[in-house]
């Protein structure tokens, strides 16, 4: 689903010179201290591998349509809470969300909910 949806901000959304940046919110607090748990850094890990191999389908399209693409990973112990921190400090002008399908339907609408309240 997230493909899809990145697909359509990038070919009807985005204009040319636009900048389109895929967030995957790790649910937590941010790891400040170091070493990390292996099981931590491992997480991260997987979550940037996994976001910047989904974007790296998009690059001819990007290129072609002069649209930028970003990766960014980013923690945040509420996820409604993180997608308006993250839409804040980049000033967007738009906030195209996509689910994992694993989340429960429920939690999804709260999310939405609070997101619509908040922006």
């Amino acid at each position: 689903e997230s493909q899809n949806v990145l697909s359509w901000a990038i070919n009807v959304l985005a204009k040319p010179s636009d900048t389109i940046v895929a967030l995957h919110l790790l649910v937590g607090e941010e790891p400040r201290k170091l070493p990390m748990k292996k099981k931590k850094r491992t997480q991260i890990r997987r979550a940037k591998a996994h976001v910047i191999s989904m974007l790296g389908e998009f690059a001819y399209t990007c290129c072609q349509n002069q649209v930028n693409l970003e990766a960014k990973v980013g923690f945040s112990s509420n996820i409604g809470r993180g997608l308006i921190d993250e839409v804040k400090s980049i000033s967007a002008h738009y906030l195209v969300l996509s689910r994992s399908t694993t989340h429960e339907f429920r939690i999804w609408n709260e999310i939405t909910r609070y997101v619509s309240n908040f922006a």
